[in-house]
């Protein structure tokens, strides 16, 4: 069954807790990673059998605008959904599609940056995407 601290976690925001939405947010929480809403639906679909995609998509809304979630849409890819509410920049490998983020404050470093450029204005949402080449696939195309 969901832990405990799930439901707390949404209850502390008011959301009405019900399994799907404690289920896809322990799911995305314990994990750290970037999830479809396709992809949460593959995960849990054994779990709670019957979950509709279109459910997935309703608590994924409900979660993020909870702030438990952040969405991002990301360029030539789909929007991908993660327990990280703060505003942060994305690293994008154009060879795996993998995403990742760079060092907490270097991220910190760059909002700040922006923030202290813009005459005052009050940056809400920002959505920061680096394309390149990660690690891993750099050293396979090297080696």
């Amino acid at each position: 069954m969901v832990e405990g601290r799930y439901l707390e976690a949404l209850q502390e925001r008011g959301v009405r807790t019900t399994p799907q939405r404690a289920l896809i947010w322990r799911v995305l929480a314990e994990s750290g990673d970037h999830f479809t809403a396709q992809r949460v639906w593959e995960t849990i679909k054994d779990r709670l059998p019957g979950i509709e995609l279109s459910t997935v998509y309703r608590t994924l809304e409900v979660l993020q605008e909870a702030g438990l979630v952040a969405d991002s849409r990301l360029p030539e890819g789909p929007r991908v959904f993660e327990a990280r509410p703060k505003m942060h920049p994305h690293l994008v490998c154009e060879v795996c599609g993998g995403i990742s983020h760079p060092e907490p404050e270097a991220g910190r470093r760059l909002f700040e940056t922006l923030g202290a450029g813009s005459g005052g204005f009050e940056i809400r949402e920002l959505h920061v995407v680096a394309k390149g080449v990660c690690a891993g696939c750099a050293e396979e195309a090297g080696g």
